[in-house]
């Protein structure tokens, strides 16, 4: 069994690092509900890009079940201007982010994740928290259920999924950290209540590491707050994920050039959100954007010591992420 498959089942049963690493039986004691963050692999329906009319051209409701629609979703993306594909692309992003989305049994059935209602609840709403307290274990087990959704959320995404494989896989490893971190933001992961988080007991050599990883956590803690005082709604989170995913500059591609028209599609999408939804904040597209630098100022290595070792152990996170990739 691969790494992600041992991950995911004790996700399923209740975390246990132990039983990650050395595939015991996991505990069923976690506090955090299996059903606050779902995890497994389920068949879901698509947003109807024909029940979309023209007034509601970027909203789209999402409910449990989904309404269906036999017009498949294009996963060509052409040039910015053409405002039909501009539609689809944002439906196709609509739904990646309904199909990897973590949605507790208590929150009501219909979200709208687009249009006005978003100012009455936020993404960061406790209604909408992924788990039931702060205690380090719920951390660790949230944070693989994060990582999950993240690399689910790309899985779903039609124009990714068109990619050549090799630059599927590329662009997943370069991205992984900064769209778990968008998750772990958009869901209100608890930095302050996780000190070291996924550290293991350190000795007195090691002893110089905590001050180190302690700042990192400051920065992470600092950077979420800049999200948080932005009130960012699913919509401008999905379009954020897609831009920090679609990297053209990153060495090896074999189709750059459609990754660039996928980065170019999701800014041009994040603008016409903003300018429909936000008419009065005309600063506000350009503010998101230099957010996204700052998902980088702790690079992805310190990511997954903080986050993920403990639960993971010495397993390279290039190998977990291909082992969720394939699964």
């Amino acid at each position: 069994m691969c790494q992600a498959c041992r991950l995911k089942k004790c996700l399923q049963a209740g975390m246990n690092k132990d039983a990650v690493q050395n595939e015991r039986q996991p505990r069923s004691t976690a506090h955090v509900s299996p059903d606050s963050i779902n995890v497994e692999t389920k068949r879901e329906h698509l947003v109807t890009t024909q029940a979309l009319s023209p007034s509601d051209t970027y909203s789209a409701v999402i409910s449990r079940p989904l309404v269906t629609s036999s017009a498949p979703i294009s996963a060509t993306v052409k040039p910015c201007s053409n405002i039909s594909n501009n539609h689809r692309f944002m439906v196709s992003l609509l739904t990646a982010e309904t199909c990897a989305k973590l949605e507790p049994e208590d929150v009501e059935e219909n979200i709208d994740v687009t249009t006005n209602s978003e100012r009455d609840l936020t993404p960061f709403d406790s209604r909408l928290s992924p788990y039931t307290s702060s205690c380090p274990e719920n951390v660790y087990e949230t944070s693989a259920r994060l990582l999950f959704m993240s690399v689910k959320w790309a899985k779903n995404l039609p124009v990714f999924a068109h990619l050549p494989f090799r630059d599927q896989v590329i662009l997943l490893e370069e991205a992984w950290s900064e769209m778990f971190l968008l998750c772990a933001i958009q869901w209100s992961l608890p930095m302050d209540s996780c000190p070291l988080l996924s550290l293991p007991d350190l000795s007195t050599p090691q002893q110089a590491n905590i001050n180190l990883l302690t700042a990192d956590l400051q920065i992470l803690e600092e950077v979420f707050s800049r999200f948080k005082a932005l009130t960012v709604d699913p919509t401008e989170f999905a379009c954020l994920k897609a831009i920090v995913l679609f990297k053209p500059e990153i060495r090896n591609l074999k189709d750059p050039e459609q990754v660039e028209n996928l980065q170019a599609q999701s800014q041009v999408l994040l603008g016409q959100h903003i300018h429909s939804v936000y008419p009065n904040q005309g600063a506000r597209f350009g503010k998101l954007i230099l957010l996204l630098p700052s998902l980088r100022f702790v690079n992805s290595e310190k990511i997954a010591k903080l986050f993920f070792q403990r639960t993971i152990g010495s397993t390279p996170m290039e190998k977990l992420l291909c082992d969720m990739f394939k699964n």
